[in-house]
């Protein structure tokens, strides 16, 4: 193999970025999402204390966990995954629908 190739099959390989920008790039993104989860449980306990709605704050983190598991179903493809997924979109939905029913009843 010349170095002509060499260098085209490494391009190729890397073109979506090497293996340590990845890990760098998802580190950084479950670092965010940790954020927003402490953020959520910081306005979620304040409302709860102050007496105000909290389920559209525990809506956004069940929302959060299903997309979580339908990623990982589309990607391997495992029955539990979607049972997850299902179960944690029905817990978002009764969650908002509960808190319509709490502020428009």
């Amino acid at each position: 193999m010349d170095k002509n190739e060499i260098l085209r099959r490494s391009q190729e390989e890397n073109q979506y970025g090497d293996e340590r920008e990845k890990q760098i790039e998802a580190k950084s993104e479950s670092f965010g999402q940790n954020i927003i989860v402490l953020g959520l449980i910081i306005l979620t306990i304040f409302n709860a204390i102050k007496g105000l709605p909290v389920k559209h704050f525990i809506a956004i983190l069940w929302a959060s966990t299903a997309a979580k598991y339908y990623y990982l179903f589309w990607k391997n493809h495992k029955k539990r995954d979607l049972f997850w997924g299902l179960l944690a979109t029905a817990t978002c939905l009764a969650d908002l629908f509960l808190l319509y029913w709490e502020v428009f009843r």
